[in-house]
């Protein structure tokens, strides 16, 4: 199914269009990147290197494409050893302190075993990032963006998923009139044929399983335009009830793309591209051989390639705002909640030199 305005298609709209680009970001999920220490067991083979190529885009970038920041929709490291602290180490390290602009993280599950809401099982994560970078709220050049933890996707609904529940409901009503992006590492919707996914991802975080998360983000479809995710190790863009679903296979396994996002007055255009054929390895393919006996195809998807990576209109797509955005408005701002309803300013950063 096609969504409803796909770049290839709209020239059009740009013709109408035509407003300067306010910023720009890159979002880097699923680099499931490890500390290659002796005694450890392997993982996503080239996954580092891949980080590395991710990282150097970045600091090659010149002054007038470089990215205002880098988003991360999780799993940065790969985690699933017992000493995460020296991954998180390595990532710092050699992929977030070199970079000249701020990095937003977001917690996947392989940053922290699952556990969400589980303290013990966060303490390499908060002793990096702190514990206020779980749930937390941005702005942007007049957008708003709501991080949330769902690293527990995989939960029934309980205390830990109404947290999060209530957390985003307090989130949208400090953003009060601005336009939305929700940031969770686990989708909220299925982003393949339902029951195919459940086959190929073989886990029960295929989404987000406390479904009243999304029934909150659908109830501001208003105010939210997309909802970044990733851990699937898939890309697309999926369209449900007029909010668009942003979803990069990110670097660490196969296929290995990044998405990017330009932000204009009137529009935000999103793109996900793949990195050189040279870095990418079928080998780390969690969808289809050798994982599974057979490569995974739906009804939509009915080669492999696409069902990994999607149609090209599943890839590029402009998103009309209903609102434009205040063209002098060139600061990004970061808020903690301190206690329930209380925010506090944590990051200051221009999203523009001069």
């Amino acid at each position: 199914m096609r969504l409803s305005i796909y770049a290839t298609e709209v020239t059009d709209l740009l013709v109408l269009k035509k407003r300067n680009v306010l910023y720009r970001f890159v979002v880097w999920n699923d680099l499931h990147s490890r500390a290659d220490l002796p005694g450890r067991p392997p993982w996503y083979p080239g996954a580092n290197i891949r980080a590395l190529w991710a990282r150097d885009q970045v600091l090659k970038a010149p002054a007038e494409r470089r990215p205002a920041f880098v988003l991360s929709a999780g799993d940065i490291i790969d985690g699933e050893i017992p000493d995460y602290n020296q991954d998180f180490r390595y990532v710092k390290e050699t992929l977030l302190d070199p970079l000249p602009v701020p990095f937003l993280p977001c917690l996947g599950n392989h940053e922290n075993g699952q556990g969400e809401g589980i303290e013990e099982k966060n303490k390499a994560y908060d002793a990096w990032f702190g514990p206020g970078w779980h749930n937390y709220v941005f702005r942007a050049g007049g957008l708003g963006f709501v991080v949330l933890d769902t690293s527990g996707g995989h939960r029934s609904p309980d205390g830990i998923t109404e947290a999060r529940n209530q957390f985003l409901e307090r989130s949208l009503r400090f953003l009060k009139e601005e336009p939305i992006i929700v940031v969770s590492h686990t989708p909220l919707i299925a982003m393949r044929e339902e029951e195919v996914l459940r086959q190929s991802f073989g886990f029960d975080s295929w989404k987000v399983q406390d479904e009243r998360l999304l029934g909150i983000v659908e109830s501001a479809a208003d105010r939210v335009v997309a909802v970044i995710c990733g851990h699937l190790h898939l890309s697309g863009i999926k369209e449900k009830a007029g909010i668009y679903h942003i979803m990069a296979a990110g670097t660490g396994g196969y296929p290995a793309d990044l998405a990017s996002v330009t932000v204009y007055e009137d529009r935000i255009e999103v793109t996900i591209d793949s990195l050189p054929a040279e870095l990418q390895n079928p080998d780390a393919n969690i969808h289809g051989r050798p994982r599974h006996p057979t490569d995974f195809t739906d009804s939509d998807h009915p080669d492999h390639e696409s069902y990994l990576k999607g149609h090209p209109w599943e890839r590029r797509i402009l998103i009309p705002l209903k609102r434009s955005l205040p063209v002098s408005e060139n600061l990004l701002e970061v808020y903690h909640e301190t206690e329930c309803g209380q925010w506090e300013k944590v990051l200051a950063f221009p999203l523009k030199d001069g």
